[in-house]
C-alpha cells in the first residue's frame, strides 16, 4: 500500500465532516414509523435508491425489482431473483457503498448469498431509536447534515440536521395539493401571477425564520437548466391560462404544465429574492437518479446567464455536474459565486471523482470545493458513501503529493478544508 496515501487516509478517517446534502426523513420517528410494517426487509430499504437503477441497467426487469422490494418473500428467494445482476453491478460505486455500510455498521462481510439473511436480521434489529445518531454521528463522524426539501417537518427536525428548502413548485407546480399547501402556509389565494409571486416571497420569509439555511433547485429532472429572462406580460398571460385550465378539475387530477415563459419568469423572481438575501442556492447538475432521463438538460454551463445576473447568490453546483465535470471546473474558476459540491459523486463514479478532484486542485482555488454529501434516502447508505468519499479524497491528494505539488501536511490541511471548513463557511455554520 502506498505510504503517502496511508498517511493521508489515516488523518482523513479521523476528521469530523459536514454533509452538504441528504434526503433522509426530518426525524427518526418518521423513519421508524414507515419501516415497521409487517413485510419490511433490507431489500426494500437498500433498493429504494441508486443501486436499484444499476440492477435495472444490468438487465433486471422492472416487475422483478418490484417483487424484490415489495413482495412478502423470504430474503433468500429474493436473492435468487437479483443475484445474477447484483454480482455484475456490485463493483459500481452504488454497490460498493452498500458493502461498506454492511461491514462498517453491522460487522458482516458485505452482501452475498452467504450473508444476506444475517444482513437482513441485523438491519431489522437496527430499527429502533438511536440508529440515526449512531450511524451519522458515532460511526460517520458527521457534525451536521443539510437536509433537502424539508416542508412540513421544519418544526420537528433532528438537531443533527439543517434544513434546505425547495421553491421549485413555484416554477413547476405539480399538483393541486402543492398549490393548496402554499395557500394554507401563507393565507394567500392564487388568482394572478402577482399573487403567486407574493406567495413565493412570503413562503421564503417564513421558512428562513424557521431555520432554513439554503435553497435547492431540482428542476433539471424536468426541464433544461437554461432560464431566459422573460417579460412580466408573457408570464402573466401563461399563468392566466394555467389558472383557467386547473379550475374545473378535481384536486386529485393531474394539472397542466405551467408555460415555459412563466417558468423562466418565476425562476428569475426566486433568484432575485435569493440575490437580495445573499443566499446559497444548491442546484442539481449532471446525472439524474434512476434511468431514462435527459442528461443534456443538466449541463451546468446552461446556467451561465444566472451566474452573471445574480452575483450575490452563491451557486453550489451538485454532483460535479457529472458527466460535465470539466465544465463545472471552468465555471468555478470563472465566477466567484460558483462553488463545487461533490455530493453523490463518489458513488456515481469513484474514479471520476478522484480524477475530477485532481483536476480541480489544478484549476480552482480549493476553498470553493465541498467534498461530501451523502444524498441518500436511507441512513445506512450515508455511512458507505462517506467512507468511499474519504478514500477518494485521500487518493486524489496522494497523487498531488507524489507529483510534488505539496507535501503530506499540506494535503491534510486541504482535506480538512474540503470536508469541513469550506462547507462551514459557505453555509455559515457555527
Amino acid at each position: 500500500m502506498d505510504s503517502v496515501y496511508e498517511k493521508i487516509l489515516e488523518y482523513v478517517q479521523g476528521l469530523e465532516i459536514i454533509d452538504t446534502h441528504e434526503h433522509l426523513p426530518s426525524n427518526e420517528h418518521i423513519w421508524l414509523s414507515t419501516r415497521r410494517e409487517e413485510h419490511y426487509d433490507v431489500f426494500k430499504e437498500y433498493l429504494s435508491h441508486y443501486f436499484s437503477a444499476d440492477l435495472v441497467s444490468a438487465g433486471l426487469p422492472l416487475d422483478d425489482l418490484t417483487r424484490v422490494r415489495d413482495a412478502d418473500l423470504p430474503v433468500l428467494q429474493k436473492w435468487d431473483i437479483v443475484e445474477p445482476v447484483w454480482n455484475v453491478a456490485r463493483h459500481t460505486g452504488y454497490g460498493r457503498a452498500l458493502d461498506l455500510a454492511v461491514r462498517g455498521i453491522y460487522g458482516l462481510d458485505g452482501i452475498s448469498r452467504t450473508t444476506i439473511e444475517a444482513v437482513n436480521a441485523a438491519f431489522l434489529a437496527s430499527l429502533k431509536p438511536g440508529h440515526f445518531r449512531r450511524v451519522l454521528h458515532d460511526l460517520s463522524h458527521i457534525r451536521v447534515s443539510l437536509l433537502d426539501d424539508v416542508e412540513e417537518g421544519l418544526d420537528s427536525i433532528e438537531d443533527f440536521f439543517k434544513p434546505v428548502f425547495r421553491l421549485d413548485s413555484f416554477v413547476l407546480p405539480g399538483s393541486h395539493e402543492k398549490i393548496r399547501f402554499f395557500e394554507r402556509l401563507t393565507g394567500i389565494r392564487m388568482t394572478s401571477l402577482d399573487d403567486w409571486c407574493e406567495c413565493c416571497r412570503n413562503t421564503l420569509e417564513m421558512v428562513l425564520r424557521k431555520g432554513v439555511i439554503a435553497l435547492k433547485c431540482g428542476l433539471a429532472y424536468h426541464r433544461p437548466l437554461r432560464f431566459e429572462r422573460t417579460p412580466h406580460a408573457a408570464a402573466e398571460a401563461e399563468f392566466h391560462d394555467f389558472l383557467t385550465a386547473i379550475k374545473p378539475h378535481d384536486d386529485r387530477a393531474q394539472i397542466p404544465v405551467l408555460g415555459v415563459n412563466c417558468q423562466n419568469y418565476m425562476m428569475h423572481y426566486i433568484l432575485e429574492l435569493a440575490n437580495q438575501r445573499g443566499l446559497v442556492y444548491q442546484f442539481h447538475t449532471g446525472l439524474q437518479e434512476g434511468f431514462g432521463n435527459h442528461v443534456a438538460w443538466t449541463d451546468p454551463s446552461l446556467m451561465t446567464n444566472l451566474f452573471m445576473e445574480y452575483p450575490e447568490v452563491r451557486f453550489d453546483l451538485f454532483h460535479l455536474g457529472y458527466p460535465f465535470q470539466q465544465k463545472v471546473s471552468a465555471l468555478a474558476k470563472n465566477f466567484a459565486n460558483v462553488f463545487i459540491d461533490m455530493c453523490w459523486a463518489h458513488i456515481i463514479s469513484p474514479t471520476a471523482s478522484i480524477a475530477a478532484l485532481v483536476e480541480y486542485l489544478d484549476a480552482v482555488p480549493f476553498n470553493k470545493i465541498s467534498a461530501f454529501g451523502g444524498d441518500y434516502l436511507f441512513v445506512d447508505g450515508v455511512y458507505g458513501h462517506q467512507q468511499l468519499a474519504r478514500e477518494n479524497v485521500s487518493k486524489a491528494l496522494a497523487i498531488k503529493v507524489r507529483d510534488g505539488v505539496f507535501g503530506v501536511d499540506r494535503a491534510k490541511e486541504i482535506a480538512h478544508a474540503l470536508f469541513y471548513t469550506n462547507p462551514a463557511r459557505l453555509f455559515q455554520l457555527a
